[in-house]
């Protein structure tokens, strides 16, 4: 027969209790306080016995990890007669951390101030941790997604997804095929001389903004940006097999644009911005250089000179796009073959550090379009 309420003992109800349940002595100097009662489920949580632990302070649950401050907000809580609740990292007997919460009320007696304290605790170990793998998780996506935000500044928005799922996003060193174009602003030091610094950053950022949108609708990688020029790269991280198509689209778009911008500049009474645009195409070696703590992503290699150059010979024959015989042949070989009838031959010529002459063509004026490239410079 089950006993009748009425004559169940206190530690009766405590034992049936599926939390650990402490009853101390109320003196909190060491070495006190003194464990009097310890239930069943103290056992199992802890490992620790009642009778190993009764007579003893409950502070051998304490370890290394063990969150020392918050026993002053416990003691001055007790000490006002309150009730405290907290949460740390304890040690069961054979050595084990896991994370108890509890919290401790005073049995106040008829005497003034607290005879006991009954500590009620929980191991709360599984929600701790799964609350750890969630903020890291969120951490991770937030991360994931900071990155994809970086990439997107140097590639199209799309690109940017695909290299965000890659552990090593643009691969290893290595030689490949691709399709360069550099572009500039011309005179840009005469004009910049005549500004204060923060139109000239203006001008510069709203530059940029423009080349990169034309360069990212058309599946190119910005390499650099630098002072008044920048790099474009196509075929990066891998060959799309139109990446030469992509390059002459680009400039098609990016002097379009520049026709837009300087209708608005001079309509505003500022000066016209001219560029001088080389498109080449050849193999690069590329891939990853610098330090641990600093690294960039570049190709390098005569196709990039070779691309420098060319832009230079804008400037000499006074025309704004250049594209070498290679970039027009590859073109060609992409099936674009209406693409190059655009273009005309310039004819060869030598550039600075080479000895072999280079052949370049600029497009041909369109007499039935009112956007020639060729228009704004």
């Amino acid at each position: 027969m089950p006993k009748p309420v009425s004559s169940l003992e206190p530690w009766d109800i405590l034992e049936a209790a599926s939390e650990s349940i402490l009853v101390t002595t109320a003196d909190l100097d060491y070495p006190g306080p003194i464990v009097v009662y310890a239930n069943r489920a103290f056992e199992r949580m802890t490992g620790w016995l009642r009778e190993e632990i009764t007579g003893r302070s409950p502070r051998l649950l304490q370890g290394p990890k063990t969150d020392h401050s918050i026993f002053r907000d416990m003691r001055r809580a007790l000490e006002g007669a309150g009730r405290w609740e907290g949460l740390t990292v304890n040690y069961r007997k054979d050595g084990s951390e896991f994370y108890m919460e509890w919290s401790i009320t005073p049995l106040i007696g008829v005497h003034e101030g607290p005879h006991y304290y009954v500590a009620v605790q929980r191991d709360v170990t599984a929600r701790i941790e799964a609350e750890q793998k969630i903020a890291e998780a969120r951490a991770q996506a937030q991360e994931a997604e900071r990155r994809k935000m970086n990439l997107a500044r140097y590639v199209s928005p799309r690109m940017a997804e695909i290299l965000a799922e890659r552990d090593v996003p643009l691969g290893k060193v290595r030689r490949q095929e691709v399709a360069i174009l550099l572009i500039d602003i011309i005179g840009f030091t005469r004009i910049a001389e005549g500004m204060p610094p923060e139109r000239v950053m203006a001008l510069l950022r709203s530059f940029y903004r423009r080349m990169a949108d034309s360069i990212f609708a058309n599946q190119g990688s910005i390499e650099h940006f630098a002072g008044d020029s920048l790099m474009a790269v196509y075929g990066v991280p891998e060959r799309t097999g139109n990446d030469a198509t992509n390059a002459v689209k680009t400039a098609f778009a990016m002097t379009a644009e520049l026709e837009i911008w300087n209708a608005k500049r001079v309509a505003s009474g500022r000066q016209a911005i001219k560029v001088g645009i080389s498109a080449h195409h050849g193999v690069v070696v590329l891939g990853d250089v610098g330090t641990r703590r600093s690294m960039s992503f570049t190709v390098i290699g005569d196709t990039v000179n070779t691309a420098s150059r060319i832009q230079e010979l804008c400037r000499s024959l006074n025309l704004p796009f250049l594209a070498s015989s290679e970039l027009i042949t590859r073109v060609r070989q992409e099936g674009q073959d209406e693409l190059t009838s655009k273009f005309q031959d310039v004819g060869t010529h030598t550039l600075r550090g080479r000895q072999r002459p280079i052949r370049v063509f600029e497009p041909a004026i369109d007499s039935h379009s009112t956007t020639s490239p060729a228009s704004y410079y």
